[in-house]
């Protein structure tokens, strides 16, 4: 038994000294090799994430101010500029403000029959400050709405 130990100890030296035994583990040449270019790759990474991130941040901006400008069209297509020029109203994520100047000439309209109608009609540039909950300015645009008054009453209906 003392033999075979013997000779397993000695065969190992001789494997050692002549380059035949393999390495087990990592230099730490190869380790920083690899440290390195893993570096690399996390900063190329990250920079591309943090570019992206950016952009859905301005992304979501600016669909909040679409979605924003619609809701302010959508409830000025019911306000009518030649009776309320001007005014004020307040949604869940921000208010707006409007005032208007007519832009053409108070005109009659006509009736389907060909006589004057019973209303007055105009063209309206209204101008829309949007705010944000804090108050500040956030948006403005300009919009072009017909307004109306109702002059004349309709004629009684004759019966035959």
């Amino acid at each position: 038994m003392q033999l075979i130990k013997i000779i397993r100890d000695s065969s190992a030296r001789i494997q050692a000294g002549g380059k035949q035994q393999r390495q087990r583990g990592f230099s730490l040449l190869e380790m920083i090799a690899a440290l390195t270019i893993l570096t690399i790759g996390s900063v190329v990474l990250f920079s591309w994430l943090g570019q992206t991130m950016g952009q859905l941040n301005r992304f979501q901006l600016q669909e909040k101010e679409s979605l924003a400008r619609l809701q302010a069209i959508d409830f000025l297509s019911t306000q009518n500029p030649f009776l309320t020029p001007d005014g004020k109203q307040v949604f869940d994520s921000f208010s707006m403000e409007w005032k208007s100047k007519p832009i053409s000439e108070v005109r009659e309209t006509v009736s389907p029959n060909g006589g004057l109608g019973l209303y007055q009609m105009s063209l309206y540039t209204v101008q829309v400050v949007a705010y944000d909950k804090a108050g500040k300015s956030w948006f403005e645009f300009p919009v072009r709405l017909v307004g109306y008054k109702q002059v004349r009453q309709p004629a009684k209906a004759t019966p035959f």
